[in-house]
């Protein structure tokens, strides 16, 4: 049997039915964002750390589970830090998630508004100024149905297309929320 490619770049925890992301670390801090001031807890985590972690995610379907484990050496074993590094791992997902969620209701809002104007302006086309021979007013019977087939279009689109990338990203991250991370130590 052929082996897929993300079976032959990860390996298989099979005690916890996940595939394992490998990471090595010199110390504990490379995973928090040099620039955020906060304390470690509730620092955000690294953008290249996220972005391999993101990356090699995406490379898993989402029907599998993941560990992410983290090697370090002996020398830095600290169980303070394992544990504060896995909570400002959870907050730092538990967040995007949460404004991942914001922004799928403001997309729906705006799909909510987009359909509804849309319907509003081509009963406007039918409707009004229906038999008038003025060009004015000709022009704003095909503006009004120009307009409301456009509001359409933007709803339909955000619905099919929009709505989906955002729901994709939401489960990417709501994987690695839910990633088992667990530490090495060479």
């Amino acid at each position: 049997m052929k082996k897929k490619y993300f079976q032959r770049l990860y390996k298989y925890d099979d005690e916890n039915n996940n595939y394992i992301i490998e990471v090595s670390l010199n110390n504990y801090e490379e995973v928090y964002d040099d620039w955020d001031p906060s304390p470690f807890k509730k620092r955000d985590i690294e953008e290249e750390f996220n972005y391999f972690i993101m990356n090699s995610s995406k490379d898993i379907p989402l029907k599998y589970g993941l560990t992410i484990v983290l090697y370090l050496p002996e020398s830095k074993k600290d169980d303070k830090k394992e544990k504060t590094l896995k909570t400002a791992y959870l907050n730092f997902y538990n967040y995007i998630n949460e404004r991942i969620k914001d922004k799928l209701l403001k997309l729906y809002r705006k799909i909510f508004y987009s359909f509804f104007f849309s319907i509003f302006l081509l009963i406007m086309s039918m409707f009004i100024l229906k038999d008038v021979n003025n060009m004015f007013f000709k022009l704003v019977r095909e503006g009004f149905s120009i307009g409301g087939w456009v509001f359409l279009w933007e709803a339909f689109t955000d619905f099919f297309w929009t709505r989906n990338d955002i729901i994709s990203e939401y489960k990417i991250y709501k994987r690695l929320n839910e990633a088992k991370i667990n530490f090495v130590y060479k």
